[in-house]
């Protein structure tokens, strides 16, 4: 009674930190992969135009988008969908691991950071998340439901949710792992002929409704094939890092799996998380193996822990959003492996307890980005006030985190692109960057994205790496006069302090204090960057000697 009571106290907390100021970009459009579908879905008339003419994502997400009248509406549609995992994580845990499993389960998808940050984007990772749960769901009904015409309905009703999330994005493809599980009862090792082929045919027909919905969702991939083939190709080079583009910088010299336990895991859930992730995954194949009664089901599970794997590690391109989308079927393993430690007596009550706990301060700094005020829109307003409305003004293009200083300063701002500074005919953009230097008045830093990378590896960027490095020193003659809260919690936070050491460095985060796990830039820079203003004083040395 107590933990049931308690579920509902969580899904309150979780209804409200989702619903929590779906506005907190005050309707200024920072995040790029919000705009690419948000535009898509504008340009979608209702059976005389179903073509989005953008096939980085699938039809139904846009298709959806459509049927609403902004971007917060649409937002909400992931905020309802993360409300949705926290209940899908209670009923599945409770399903495999007892209550205990359900509360637990439950708990850490309320309190994880990447979760609820994901329920405030306009983007396909919150819908993905759910429909790898509820394929999940769906497929143990099929394992413990003995009349056929009821196992049928949820065999259907699984192959629906696989089509809607390829749908979504052709990666959930990956998802198809747990279906060969239904072929497990009917492959025996004295299975005849016949059992044969019907254990053959379940999943195939499943199959093919799973494709039939993917066609419903995506109908204009049979007439525009060349051009999504195209985009796929595209999206696949850069994710497997054949590509070089400028917004993967920071995977440069990254390892999969080791980048992600890093720079992702802890941030987006808790330091415990890994632990009782790999914990559950012992517990589920070692039951699995064991050939206990809900053998088969465990068996679900191992395929989709093998397919959230496979979505995301091997890939160059790690992004937060890879984990995202995977997130709670890792969550529900992990609340396998907490109610399994949970079952071991007092001390594992106690390490299940801290699992959960090792959650919350991320999730608080979360919960503190969606209460306060966008760090762009704030430092806009302190310029408004603070910065003379004829002063000359420069940053760096390539960052949407300019448009809330438009409306006071867009005619005296000039963009630069320090992205290629150190490409072809770098001495022509060098001497661009110079004249930029000598007239502007003031410099805006809206994200780490370029500085971060740049410093990190000055072999490959020597142009912006100096660059960055004399304007922090003030050798630039540039004096920082503003600059916005820390973007991640303080004990994992790097500021601008560098210290070298060996060939490597590391951030001061405060006097004889340094800290190395910093989290991957797309964690902050959409929703929380750290905005800094630099002030000419024209106290700059010759150029020569700095750049």
């Amino acid at each position: 009674m107590i933990k049931k009571l308690s579920f509902f106290l969580l899904l309150v907390v979780t209804i409200y930190t989702r619903f929590l100021n779906l506005n907190w970009d005050s309707g200024w459009e920072f995040h790029p992969d919000e705009n690419n579908l948000w535009g898509a879905s504008r340009s979608i008339k209702w059976f005389s135009n179903l073509d989005p003419k953008f096939y980085a994502y699938g039809g139904f997400p846009i298709y959806v988008y459509s049927l609403l009248a902004s971007k917060v509406e649409a937002r909400a549609v992931s905020a309802a969908a993360q409300t949705l995992i926290v209940i899908l994580l209670f009923v599945i845990g409770k399903k495999l691991a007892g209550l205990s499993g359900g509360f637990l389960a439950a708990a850490m998808g309320v309190f994880s950071a990447g979760l609820m940050q994901a329920g405030h984007f306009l983007t396909v990772e919150s819908l993905l998340g759910l429909f790898g749960l509820l394929l999940i769901f769906e497929l143990c009904e099929v394992c413990e439901t003995s009349k056929w015409k009821f196992r049928k309905l949820h065999i259907m009703a699984a192959a629906i949710v696989l089509g809607l999330g390829v749908g979504t994005k052709v990666s959930f493809a990956v998802f198809v792992l747990p279906f060969f599980s239904l072929l497990r009862p009917g492959l025996a090792s004295k299975a005849g002929p016949f059992q044969i082929i019907k254990a053959l045919a379940t999943p195939v027909l499943s199959l093919l409704v799973a494709v039939s919905v993917f066609l419903l969702t995506n109908p204009f991939i049979l007439t525009k094939w060349v051009d999504v083939m195209t985009t796929v190709e595209y999206e696949t080079k850069v994710a497997a890092g054949s590509l070089s583009v400028f917004y993967t910088r920071q995977f440069i010299g990254t390892a999969p799996g080791w980048f992600q336990a890093i720079h992702v895991f802890p941030y987006v859930t808790g330091w415990l998380f890994l632990p009782m992730f790999l914990i559950g995954a012992f517990v589920v194949c070692f039951k699995y193996f064991k050939d206990t009664p809900c053998g088969t089901a465990r068996s679900i599970l191992i395929g989709s822990i093998v397919a959230a794997v496979l979505s995301f590690v091997p890939f160059w391109a790690k992004w937060t959003r890879y984990v995202v989308q995977v997130l709670p079927v890792l969550i529900l393993i992990a609340g396998v492996g907490s109610a399994w430690i949970w079952e071991k007596g007092k001390l594992g009550k106690i390490l299940a307890v801290m699992a959960v706990v090792s959650f919350l301060p991320q999730f608080f700094f979360a919960m503190n980005v969606y209460s306060n005020e966008d760090t762009r829109v704030a430092a806009a307003k302190w310029a408004e006030v603070s910065i003379p409305k004829d002063a000359k003004i420069f940053t760096e293009a390539m960052d949407l985190g300019i448009l809330p200083f438009n409306p006071s300063f867009g005619k005296n701002i000039k963009l630069f692109n320090f992205y290629e500074l150190d490409e072809v005919r770098a001495e022509e953009k060098q001497a661009k960057l110079d004249s930029l230097l000598d007239e502007s008045d003031y410099f805006i830093i809206l994200s780490r994205r370029i500085y971060i990378n740049s410093l990190d590896y000055p072999d490959k960027f020597p142009r912006s790496a100096k660059f960055y490095r004399s304007l922090f020193d003030g050798s630039l003659g540039y004096k920082k006069i503003y600059e916005s809260l820390p973007g991640v919690i303080p004990a994992l936070s790097r500021n601008l302090s560098r210290i070298k050491s060996g060939t490597s460095y590391r951030f001061q985060v405060k006097p004889g204090i340094t800290a190395e796990f910093f989290p991957e830039e797309t964690f902050e820079v959409f929703d929380n960057p750290r905005v800094l203003i630099f002030k000419n004083f024209h106290e700059r040395p010759s150029l020569d000697q700095n750049l």
